[in-house]
Formats: C-alpha cells, sequence, structure tokens
C-alpha cells in the first residue's frame, strides 16, 4: 500500500513541477502576503489631506494651522475662503479635512478671551475621521494648556476656562455607520471577483473545447475579438450594481444622494478594464484552472491597497505609487463620492482619466497576446 502511495505522489510532484505557473504562484503568494501585511498595512492614519480656512490670517492662525501639519498626521494641501470651497474640496476628495480658524482668532486670545476653531472631517472614511478628530483634539487641548498656564502666571489676565476649543464637524457620515462606507465599496470589490473571473476563462475555455480553431479561421481582429468577448460581461455588471445599491438601500439603509446615470456611466469603464484584465490572464493560462489561480491571486492587492478595508492614507507612499495601476483604487472613490457625497464628473475627471488609461493598456496587452494559432 505505501509503495502504491509512494508512486501517486510521485507522479503529483511530477506533474507540479511541468505547470510552472503553479509553481511560481506559490513561492510568490507567501512573499507577497508577507510585503502586503507587514509593509503596506498600517492602520496608523497619517497624511491626510487638509485645507485651511482661515478667517484671521494672523501669525497666531498661520502658527496653529503649522502646528496641525507639524503632527505629520495631516498634509496641508491648500488654503480654501468658504464653507463651499470645502465642499467642493471634500467632495472630490482631495481634501479629507478642513481646519477652520474663525475671525479675531489672534484678538481673543490677546485680550484673554476663549475662542473656538472647527475641524470638518469627511465621514465617509470613519477610520480617517476617529484618527483625524482625535489628532486635532489632542493638539487643541496641549496649545490651550500651555495658553492657560501662562495666563495663570501673568498678572491681572483671566483664566476663566480653555482659551481655545475644538468643534468637529462630521459631514457625509455623522453617525459613522460602517455599512454607509462599506457597501459602496462592496460595488468595486465585487465587480473585479466576477468580472475577471468570468474573462479569465473566457479564451482557454475556448481552448479546452476545442472551439478555438473556429476564431483561427475567422476574419476577425485580435482587437475586435477581445472587444466581443467584453461586451456581454457589461450587461452582467450593471445587474450586480444594480442589486447592491438596491439590497443596501433596503437592507443597510445607505443613503444614495448623487446621479445614478452617472454612476453607470463611469462603472463602464471600471467593468471594461476588469474584464480585459480577465481576458488578458485567459490568453496567459493554459488551463481553466491556472486562469482561477491567477484571478485569486490579483484580489489580494486589490482589496488590501486600494482603500477598501485601509485608509489609503494610511498606506506607504511607494504602495499608493503602486496602487494607482488598480482600477478598483480609482473606482472606490467615484462610488463613494457619487453615493455618499453627491459627486458630480467634475469632482472625478481625474479617476475617470486614469480608468481609461488603465482600459486602453489592458485591451492592448491582450490584443497583442492573443495568436491566432494554436500554441
Amino acid at each position: 500500500m505505501m509503495g502504491r502511495l509512494g508512486v501517486i505522489a510521485w507522479k503529483e510532484f511530477r506533474q507540479l513541477r511541468r505547470d510552472r505557473l503553479t509553481l511560481a504562484m506559490m513561492a510568490v503568494l507567501p512573499v507577497m502576503q508577507l510585503l502586503l501585511f507587514g509593509y503596506a498595512i498600517n492602520t496608523d492614519v497619517r497624511h491626510i489631506p487638509t485645507v485651511v480656512y482661515d478667517q484671521d490670517q494672523s501669525a497666531q492662525s498661520r502658527d496653529l494651522a503649522r502646528s496641525l501639519a507639524a503632527t505629520t498626521f495631516y498634509d496641508v494641501v491648500g488654503q480654501v475662503h468658504g464653507y463651499d470651497e470645502i465642499e467642493r474640496s471634500l467632495r472630490s476628495g482631495s481634501a479629507k479635512v478642513a481646519l477652520v480658524i474663525p475671525p479675531r482668532y489672534a484678538s481673543d486670545l490677546t485680550r484673554g478671551k476663549s475662542t473656538q476653531v472647527q475641524l470638518v472631517v469627511d465621514g465617509s472614511d470613519p477610520q480617517t475621521v476617529a484618527s483625524a478628530t482625535n489628532t486635532a483634539a489632542s493638539l487643541i487641548a496641549a496649545r490651550s494648556g500651555d495658553m492657560l498656564v501662562k495666563r495663570l502666571r501673568s498678572a491681572g489676565a483671566s483664566a476663566n476656562g480653555a482659551p481655545i476649543t475644538l468643534e468637529a464637524n462630521t459631514w457625509y457620515n455623522p453617525d459613522l455607520r460602517t455599512a454607509v462606507y462599506i457597501v459602496p465599496g462592496l460595488i468595486g470589490v465585487l465587480l473585479t471577483m466576477t468580472m475577471v473571473m468570468l474573462t479569465a476563462m473566457a479564451v482557454v475555455r475556448e481552448r479546452e473545447r476545442g472551439t478555438l480553431e473556429q476564431l483561427i479561421v475567422s476574419p476577425v481582429r485580435n482587437v475586435e475579438l477581445v472587444v466581443g468577448k467584453i461586451l456581454p460581461y457589461v450587461i452582467i455588471g450593471y445587474v450586480q450594481i444594480t442589486l447592491i445599491l438596491g439590497a443596501g438601500r433596503i437592507i443597510f439603509d445607505v443613503p444614495f444622494v448623487g446621479s445614478i446615470p452617472l454612476l453607470y456611466a463611469m462603472a463602464f469603464v471600471f467593468i471594461a478594464a476588469n474584464l480585459a484584465l480577465g481576458l488578458f490572464f485567459s490568453t496567459l493560462a493554459k488551463t481553466q484552472q491556472q486562469a482561477m489561480q491567477m484571478s485569486f491571486f490579483f484580489m489580494l492587492p486589490n482589496i488590501l491597497l486600494s482603500g477598501f478595508m485601509f485608509p489609503f492614507e494610511a498606506i506607504p507612499r511607494p504602495a499608493q505609487w503602486l496602487s494607482q495601476g488598480l482600477p478598483l483604487t480609482h473606482f472606490l472613490r467615484i462610488v463613494r463620492g457619487i453615493t455618499l457625497k453627491g459627486s458630480g464628473f467634475a469632482d472625478f475627471s481625474g479617476e475617470l482619466a486614469w480608468m481609461v488609461c488603465i482600459l486602453c493598456v489592458l485591451v492592448l496587452m491582450a490584443s497583442m497576446r492573443f495568436s491566432k494559432k494554436i500554441s
């Protein structure tokens, strides 16, 4: 019996040795998981893009903004001149936090009066809200404490109450419900899983069923074949979007404040990019099993680096650069912006441009990989 088991085991090892793609993935996947989990995943959110609405324009107000940036939790990306500009910045995703300094900030502190600064936070990402609010509150409390000590030491100065207080306002998701953040993101994740997987086996299935010869002798060009295999699955993608949006609204009470036609229009590019990627995997794989393995291999960096599970600002800069090549990174910003903030086309024209470029590259790669002869 042991002899027969040994023969079967040896036969299986020899088959694995011939499957170089599977062996490569067995070696690369653990290393990739180690790097992603150990290096790229970080729940300590830093470098949050921040805008400043300084209504005082004094040395003290500018010093407060610089102190906020010095914590490294905030990156001041610009100055705004009203709440409408704050709304545009948060809606487009160019900023996640806004510091509002009131007029007469410096004069109130000089006269010994209390003053209040405001922190406006984008609540569509609850993890960012906690980090941004707690850090700012600690900074204001420390600065206020120092001023209070100086007032107590200064003769004739009033020391009633904290010199500076912080008012934190959370927009778009004031209750910080996790479902409001997760459900829109699931649209992108589930579309990636199904779209890539469905088309990853397309050409391989043709080869295994013996129907690839019909495509070989046909007058269809490579680009036409790629696009033709993509189009039917686009309808499936739209059905999935509709189901997730409907279930999210009915079951989890997730708001939808933006334009549904705009979301569907931008989703077309995202769906097509994932289908093109799956088709590219299909041209690389020899069997459906290999195509499936490549699909699962691709899902790991998508979920971990796109900002679906962890705040994008918490990811190290090199990993952020890498994630720009993932369609899901840009679509998550689009779908959350439209559904939760009511963002418009102008707010995400840059993200759409990224997805269009990725789509063009993937279609070109899949077209070049497809060869009209049986290998």
